[in-house]
Parts: C-alpha cells; sequence; structure tokens
C-alpha cells in the first residue's frame, strides 16, 4: 500500500510540475512616455476613471506651480495621461497601459499661458480651461535630500 502512495505522490509531483501555465498576461502594451530634458513633477490616479497621470517639467515650470499667477518665461509643463491596467507581476498592482493624452502648458511670447494636446483629446466634460486649472493645482512632490 505504501507503494502505491508513494506511486501516486510521485506521478502528481512530475505531471503536476509539467503542466502548463493557463494564466495569460495582459495582451495590453505599455507605452512609456520619453519626457527627454523635462523632469518628473508629481504623479496622480483616477481610480473612478481608471486613469493615471505623471506630470513633468523643467525647474522654471516648479516655480510656476508654486505661483500660477506670475507665468515664468521658459516653464514647460506635460502631462500624460495613460489607462491604468493590471500588473502581471503582482496580485492588485496597477500599471500604466494606454496612452491616453499628452497635454503641454507654457507661457507665450505675451507671458499668457498656451495650451495645447500633443496627442488624444480632452474629455468632452472638461473644458481647456479646467484642464489649465488641473495642471496647474499640481503639487510638486518633496523628494528627500
Amino acid at each position: 500500500m505504501k507503494k502505491i502512495l508513494y506511486i501516486l505522490l510521485f506521478g502528481s509531483l512530475i505531471f503536476g510540475s509539467c503542466a502548463k501555465n493557463t494564466n495569460k498576461e495582459t495582451d495590453n502594451i505599455r507605452f512609456m512616455f520619453d519626457p527627454g530634458d523635462l523632469q518628473f513633477i508629481s504623479s496622480s490616479f483616477n481610480p473612478a476613471m481608471q486613469t493615471m497621470s505623471a506630470l513633468y517639467g523643467n525647474s522654471t515650470a516648479i516655480l510656476l506651480l508654486s505661483n500660477p499667477q506670475q507665468p515664468q518665461q521658459h516653464a514647460s509643463l506635460k502631462l500624460v495621461t495613460y489607462r491604468m491596467q493590471d500588473d502581471p507581476n503582482y496580485f492588485g498592482s496597477k500599471v500604466n497601459g494606454e496612452l491616453i493624452l499628452v497635454e503641454t502648458l507654457k507661457p507665450g511670447p505675451d507671458g499668457v499661458l498656451e495650451y495645447h494636446t500633443e496627442f488624444g483629446q480632452i474629455p468632452t466634460n472638461q473644458s481647456r480651461e479646467q484642464r489649465i486649472a488641473h495642471i496647474l493645482d499640481s503639487k510638486p512632490i518633496a523628494f528627500p535630500q
């Protein structure tokens, strides 16, 4: 009887380890935005809309965020928004997925802030002014020194 149990146990270990993994990873393509010479400023998540955003800017843009009424001549901000997707490597974790929107905000020659989208379209329930206010309302992340 012991021999039969050992054979069954050994057989189940062999065949169990050879089983094909039936968990299929997502077919979504992750897109990593290249900010160029801009640095990371902050990030935000909107679980209701299943989106995540990263704000990039130059050093002058941080001054613009601290005082939006005083436009900085060479400030440049980019807000990049992605659709969230499940991380196939960690249960319950989310990562950036499909690129939805890339918005740019910088002062024009007359000092007035110019807004435009480089990719995608702003949500239909929001105006350009709301998007500008949303970007300028971002608080830079404080990194330890």
